[in-house]
């Protein structure tokens, strides 16, 4: 089968190879997809470029968690039925060799979820780790009727579904973002929005005061953070008492000083999260409202931005630039 891999870590246009190896056959309970599309995200990236703590025990990786496509074959124990399904996948490559950047990708029949006929497979290799991710940091900011959330990067890859998610779940949400072409895509959405950078805290102010929010006890009860040092004053200025504060990355700077103090006056609670450790069981969850909303058609998805195999590299690149508002898929 043709695919995408690399031997060593390195810059993408250095180390990422396109050519043929063996299509893995599956075991039991594993199946086979024939993949359409293929989902790259920024441990993705992080993990073929050496900057991730994982570790590369094979001598030869194909790259990328998420993906979508058609169930090819299956394994001993795995419903025949199964044959022909359109599949999203996730994970695909926790402690595995083989990710979804090729032709086929053989994986335990959990990982490939059923993809309603109503969405596109480049949308379903979308999915994955940035709308599971989203639905976590939903349910730990506490997302409910009557409480207000805020979710900075609203029309990233995360924070795009979380802000819906919120929404869905009853919430009252605001998005930040940073520029008024980001604020339109939101918008779209119906996802209301403040600048990033200086004044942020008084125009989220003004928004929770336009909202009916307490005057006497103003705050956020819920807040989604892309970057856990870098918002970290301003998360704790506008966080309500009893506030919950979802963390899913802190790219500035990974050891930041914490304000104890600031966080134990308000009774914060501090979520930090990783997708990949996170309890199957709650995953189980968030897959089955997500398989709600998409029959329903009650989610905006991101901007897809495909590449082809062939141009992997240039797909790598675009990840670690932010060169697109959305997502970046690699169509096989």
């Amino acid at each position: 089968m043709k695919a995408a891999y690399y031997e060593t870590r390195g810059p993408a246009r250095t180390v990422l190879r396109v050519g043929d190896i063996p299509a893995e056959e599956p075991g039991p309970g594993m199946l086979r997809v024939r993949i359409a599309a293929s989902g790259i995200n920024p441990s993705d990236v992080k993990t073929r470029s050496g900057n991730s703590p994982r570790p590369q025990p094979w001598p030869r990786v194909v790259p990328h968690h998420d993906g979508a496509g058609t169930v090819d074959t299956v394994g001993a124990g795995v419903d025949p039925r199964r044959v022909g399904q359109r599949v999203w996948l996730y994970e695909c490559q926790i402690d595995r060799a083989g990710g979804t950047a090729s032709e086929f990708v053989t994986v335990p029949e959990g990982l490939a979820v059923a993809l309603p006929d109503n969405v596109s497979f480049d949308v379903g290799a979308s999915l994955g780790v940035p709308a599971l991710t989203a639905w976590f940091c939903a349910d730990r900011a506490g997302a409910a009727p009557g409480r207000n959330v805020l979710v900075h990067g609203a029309v990233g890859a995360v924070g795009f579904y979380a802000a819906q998610m919120a929404r869905l779940r009853g919430a009252r949400v605001l998005g930040t973002v940073s520029n008024e072409e980001q604020a339109a895509v939101a918008k779209a959405a119906g996802i209301e929005t403040v600048l990033r950078g200086e004044g942020l805290v008084a125009r989220a102010r003004a928004w929770l005061a336009a909202t009916g929010n307490d005057a006497a006890q103003p705050g956020f009860d819920g807040t989604i953070d892309l970057d856990f040092a870098a918002n970290l004053a301003a998360n704790v200025e506008l966080a309500a008492v009893n506030g919950r504060v979802s963390v899913y990355a802190s790219d500035t700077n990974l050891e930041p000083a914490v304000p104890v103090r600031a966080l134990m006056r308000r009774n914060l609670q501090v979520a930090f999260l990783l997708l990949y450790t996170l309890p199957l069981k709650e995953k189980r969850r968030a897959i089955s409202d997500l398989t709600g909303w998409l029959t329903r058609e009650a989610l905006r998805h991101p901007a897809v931005h495909p590449y082809p195999l062939e141009d992997i590299a240039s797909a790598h690149e675009a990840v670690e630039s932010r060169r697109h508002v959305g997502k970046v898929v690699v169509r096989i």
